[in-house]
This record gives C-alpha cells, structure tokens and sequence, in this order.
C-alpha cells in the first residue's frame, strides 16, 4: 500500500519546450513571452552581476525594492519581491489559506490560481461568469465563512479581458474586511495607465488588498524569473517569513533593477504589442475566427469544431510555429495566440489562412 497523498490536483496538461522541425526556427507563441526582449540596460547590468557569481544575492532585495518604489511612488517597505509572481502567489496562500478554508476565483480565472488552493490544501470555488467575463454578483454571492481568499487577474489569463477598476472596487467595497482580495497585475503594464493606478492605489490604501506584478511580460524578462508584490504594512513580515530565502537570483535583481527603472523601453514594448495585437485581431476577423477582445499579448482563439490539434501541427510542421491549446475548463477548441514581431504576426496570420482555405480547416 502506498502513501496517502493529500494533494488530488485538478488535471492540467504537461508540456516541455518542443524543438523546432529541421531547417526551422521555433516561433514561440504559446506562453505569453515579450517577442521584443528586454532593455539593452538590463542586459548590461545582468552581463556586470555575472561577473560575481560567487556572491549571494540581497536576500531583501533592497536595490530592486528601491527601484520600484521610485518609479511607481510607493513604500519599498511594503514591497516584497519574489521568483516570479507565482511563487508570490504561492506564499500569499500559505499565509492565508488552509484545510477547510476557501479561495474564489473567477471560472476563467488564471490556473494558477486554483494551484495554490491545492498547495495549500484549501477548497477552490469557481465563481460563474457573463460571457468569460467576471461576475461581481456571483463573487460575492460565492463569499462564505470559511473564505479567506479573492484571487483576480486583470487582465486575465487565459482569456485577457479586463474588469474595470470600477467594477474591482466595486467587488472589494461589498467583500467582508476578513477576506483578502488578490490583484494579479501580471499584465497590468498593457492597462490603460489610469486603471492601473487606481488599483495599485486599492492595495496601497486598504488593509486587505494585494496587488502582484511580475518582470516576465512587458519588460521582457521571463527566463530570469522576478517579481514583487505590493502589501498592507502588517502583511510584510509574514510574507517575508513564508518566501524561499535568496528567492531572487542575483542576476535576476541586477536586470530587474535596470529593467524597472527604463521606462522608454517599457512603453516601446507596450506599444509594439498593442499595435500588433491590432493586426492580429483585424486578421483574425478577415479569416473569420471568434476571439475574445483582450488586452493582454495573446488572444483567445476559437476554432472550427475539431480543428485546433490540426492547425498546431500544421503550424509547427510548416513553420515551427510553437502554440497550444488551452488547459482550463471550458475552453475546448479555442488557444491562446501569442503576440509576436510584425514579421511572425505576418506568418501567422499565412499559415493560419493557408489551412482554413485548403480544406484542412473549415470554417463554419
């Protein structure tokens, strides 16, 4: 008889990073990476750190904490900086949640989400939602006593629409003061300017919100792993106690620090995406393909029935165009199509009409 194992997660697909076919390059479009790279001096400021990789990193982070509490105007004091807003979103669960507690999450919500609620061995309730939109009335309508936590992507993954700061403060007025509400702002740097600010603002003004960011999309650094969370001041220790020691890699806090503070490469790379992410939508609507209005650097994609599988092989096969389909619930059919350069949004956009129009895809 084996050991009993406390942890039943929900079924997600694996994957590994494929290999492009002979004679091509892989197009990485699956997982929501900047196609734009990074700051040129967050490249140089990785390159010097390297120089010492004898030397542990800030366990605190403190450069990298000074260095965003400069550009967004806030208190370094309550910013906690971790491997990636996962493993954030990971220690907000171990201080906040556990057997016998709840965690909401809207029904499309970010998967991660429901992962921290098995890490934690808490229950995960899916609140239902309008149109793959969340549902304010339905969030509160699924608060108990035993919830503890809110999580929201804005905007969201997979789906990339947004809930309007409104409507979020809206959702936080009606919440019991009990219940921590959990912003994940991983794409918030594509928001309007506006919405963004009036939700840092929500975390920096109420003892119950929490606003997570990551350095993985607009800023281009997803393989070095970093990212921060603003918290209530009486929250910062016990996040600290519950994050991995030295979390951050040194390098990681070298760039992210350079990173953070250019700010013209940021808004570069934010409107290259959103520029993109128009000719892939009006695209899209030529070819006559449903996709959710997003704001993220993806779009949600809908296919005819039983055509997705084909269409990732044909992609890959042709042009080693790496996408997937999408693991959550509800969303058979449909994957997630990365924003690129100009030049692999234009291949895309082939390959894509290539199959529908040559009897491998069908339109319906």
């Amino acid at each position: 008889m084996r050991p009993l194992a406390y942890v039943d997660p929900p079924p997600r697909p694996a994957f590994t990073l494929p290999t492009a076919p002979p004679g091509k390059r892989l197009i990485s479009l699956a997982i929501n990476e900047s196609p734009f790279g990074a700051s040129p001096m967050a490249l140089a400021a990785a390159r010097n750190r390297l120089e010492t990789p004898n030397r542990y990193p800030d366990p605190s982070s403190a450069g990298l904490r000074q260095a965003i509490a400069e550009v967004h105007g806030l208190d370094p004091r309550r910013l906690v900086c971790g491997n990636g807003s996962e493993e954030l979103l990971d220690v907000i669960g171990r201080m906040f949640a556990r057997p016998g507690d709840e965690i909401i999450m809207s029904q499309s919500g970010f998967f991660q989400f429901a992962l921290v609620a098995a890490r934690c061995g808490a229950s995960l309730v899916r609140a239902p939602e309008k149109d793959f939109q969340t549902d304010v009335a339905a969030v509160i309508a699924s608060v108990a006593e035993s919830t503890k936590l809110v999580f929201l992507a804005i905007p969201n993954n997979p789906t990339g629409l947004v809930l309007g700061a409104d409507e979020v403060q809206a959702l936080h007025r009606l919440l019991p003061d009990r219940v921590v509400l959990v912003l994940d702002l991983a794409y918030g740097e594509y928001l309007p300017e506006q919405d963004l600010a009036a939700l840092i603002r929500m975390a920096a003004e109420n003892d119950n919100v929490i606003a997570t960011r990551t350095l993985s999309k607009a800023h281009g650094l997803a393989a070095l792993r970093a990212g921060w969370l603003l918290a209530p001041e009486w929250m910062i220790p016990g996040l600290n106690l519950l994050r991995g020691v030295g979390s951050v890699n040194a390098v990681a806090q070298a760039a992210a620090e350079a990173a953070v503070r250019d700010l013209d490469f940021v808004a570069w790379s934010v409107a290259q995406t959103a520029l993109q992410r128009t000719v892939l939508a009006a695209g899209l609507t030529r070819l006559g393909l449903h996709f959710l209005p997003g704001l993220g650097n993806f779009l949600l994609t809908r296919f005819p029935d039983g055509q997705l599988d084909k269409f990732l092989h044909a992609a890959m096969a042709e042009e080693g165009i790496w996408l997937r389909p999408v693991g959550e619930p509800g969303f058979t059919g449909w994957s997630r199509l990365g924003i690129g350069t100009p030049a692999e949004t234009d291949l895309l956009l082939a390959v894509l009409e290539r199959f529908l129009m040559t009897g491998r895809g069908r339109l319906k």
